[in-house]
């Protein structure tokens, strides 16, 4: 079980890092040891390679010492706020970019672009630098990504008299099957997560619907073609294509629902196909995978952890050192081979173990496609302070489009107002 958490919790997800440091950095030397913390999200089943990193890294600079705490992913965000206000902080911690966009803004990180020459920032994905900043600020260094994709139960589909998997591409083309998925094979298409973490917001980028001005102070999500999407979602809802519990319950339950041989289609991560193998392997038999299904600007979108150096750090050259090292080509691939991820790097995303394989298992075609798609990523919504009570505002705005207490058009417009209460503060 705690095998399975600590997969779990490392693909929710959710990007980009480099391998040095600019001229002005400095390396450690031997004038004496020097302790560092560094934090972890639920990575204790990966202690063994995390563990022979920092002994790596200890060889390089002996007069560094690498002290690692594991942190149980539900205690995270809790234990890192407590941290980085008091006097003991860590010196790097592992978070998700929206926790980090928080902290942030708060003035507890440092600016990472002031410790990592242009050269070494360019060796990684742009789009998960991206992911790591907010209001021009990059506050953190991207370590893994998970990129979901399409896994569909072709039993379902051909029950229905569907036989052109490959067809399926956008929502509208998922749109159009749902009535015809219910009708004959009495299945739900899908189960999104509508109201979990700002999903409307991730949909929205998706069709170039633009989320804030570029001063971040005033929200634009209230246009024809937004109300057009949260329309559409509001159709599927209420004519029964897409489960009720999409509106209160979140991705383990949509794959539940998957498992359980209820919906036709989930869009995951491609850690999901080993889950979905140990739990209901007659699914599994059924199942196969394509690429992640897109909105009008054709991408597809990704989430990431990263890595935040405290402003309270008395160490910060070498703990964004050491993170560095931890996520340079070598050690991300590393970790690629023994955890379901995608690396940041674009030397370990060319590697042959994202391009071709022998094996013919779902489980690693499911890899190739998720790493593959990722030359295709979308630049990511701009990370914003307060961005959890702005997901509140969206899901909330969305529950109630779905439920008919609003129309789309009304819910948006409300949302919109109340984001603007908050991005003027």
């Amino acid at each position: 079980m705690k095998k399975f958490l600590s997969i779990f919790v490392l693909l929710i997800l959710i990007f980009s890092v480099v391998s040095g440091i600019s001229s002005c950095q400095q390396k450690p030397d031997n004038a004496g040891k020097i302790e560092i913390t560094f934090w972890t999200l639920q990575l204790s089943d990966f202690s063994v390679y995390i563990k022979d990193v920092i002994a790596q890294y200890e060889q390089k600079y002996p007069n560094v010492k690498i002290k690692w705490i594991d942190v149980p992913y539900s205690e995270g965000e809790k234990r890192a706020l407590a941290a980085v206000m008091s006097n003991d902080v860590p010196d790097l911690i592992n978070m998700n970019p929206g926790f980090g966009a928080t902290m942030a803004s708060k003035g507890a990180l440092i600016d990472i672009k002031n410790y990592v020459n242009q050269e070494k920032y360019d060796d990684y994905l742009p789009e998960s630098w991206q992911a790591s900043s907010v209001s021009g600020m990059t506050f953190g260094i991207p370590w893994y990504i998970t990129s979901a994709i399409t896994i569909y139960n072709k039993k379902i589909l051909n029950d229905a008299g569907i036989t052109d998997y490959d067809s399926i591409k956008t929502y509208e083309d998922l749109g159009k099957l749902s009535p015809v998925i219910k009708q004959k094979a009495d299945k739900f298409a899908l189960m999104p997560n509508l109201t979990e973490s700002g999903y409307m917001l991730k949909l929205f980028n998706k069709y170039d619907i633009p989320i804030v001005d570029k001063a971040g102070k005033k929200a634009l999500f209230n246009t024809p073609e937004a109300v057009r999407v949260l329309s559409f979602w509001t159709d599927m809802y209420g004519n029964k294509y897409i489960p009720a519990e999409s509106i209160t319950e979140g991705h383990r339950a949509a794959l539940e629902k998957y498992q359980a041989g209820e919906t036709a289609f989930i869009i995951a991560g491609a850690n999901f196909l080993k889950i979905i193998k140990e739990n209901a392997p007659e699914v599994y038999k059924n199942s196969d995978v394509s690429s992640q299904i897109v909105g009008s600007n054709g991408k597809v979108d990704f989430s990431l952890m990263n890595l935040v150096v405290p402003k309270k750090s008395k160490n910060p050259e070498i703990a964004v050192d050491f993170a560095l090292f931890l996520t340079n080509h070598k050690n991300q691939l590393e970790f690629c081979k023994l955890a379901p991820i995608l690396p940041s790097t674009k030397e370990t995303l060319s590697s042959d173990f994202f391009k071709t394989s022998e094996s013919k298992e779902l489980t690693v075609k499911g890899r190739i496609i998720s790493a593959q798609q990722l030359k295709n990523a979308l630049t990511p919504a701009p990370q914003l302070r307060d961005q959890k009570d702005l997901n509140e505002i969206i899901d909330n705005a969305t529950q109630q489009a779905l439920l008919k207490e609003k129309t789309p058009k009304d819910a948006l417009n409300q949302a919109v107002k109340d984001w603007d209460n908050i991005l003027a503060e």
